[in-house]
């Protein structure tokens, strides 16, 4: 009975998480759905959304490790499968472009 009512807690957040990125609040979904798959680490839809949130957010890494968690619950996931393959590009694509700190950053504006 506990294991149901965490199950449809986590299927609360997910949805929450679904709501606040329709209305492009990226963090605040992140947040729900990362919430969702803590207590379900096999909870795949909400990786699914996790990854997509994140990748909306250009965090692509983060994207990608989403992903991979789908996979390792569901090998066979078509949602995940395509996903993680075009970020793997992605993140090796931007592994040797260097980043610029805030203090490198502010200090070419002097």
């Amino acid at each position: 009975m506990l294991r149901d009512l965490s199950l449809s807690t986590s299927w609360v957040y997910n949805a929450l998480g679904v709501s606040y990125v329709r209305e492009g609040k990226l963090a605040k979904g992140i947040t729900q759905f990362e919430t969702a798959v803590k207590p379900h680490p096999g909870y795949v839809t909400a990786w699914n959304y996790l990854g997509d949130a994140y990748e909306k957010g250009k965090d692509f890494k983060a994207a990608l490790n989403a992903f991979e968690e789908v996979l390792l619950f569901d090998q066979n996931n078509k949602a995940a499968i395509p996903r993680r393959k075009a970020l793997m590009e992605q993140v090796k694509m931007y592994r040797d472009v260097p980043v610029k700190t805030k203090e490198r950053s502010s200090d070419s504006m002097r």
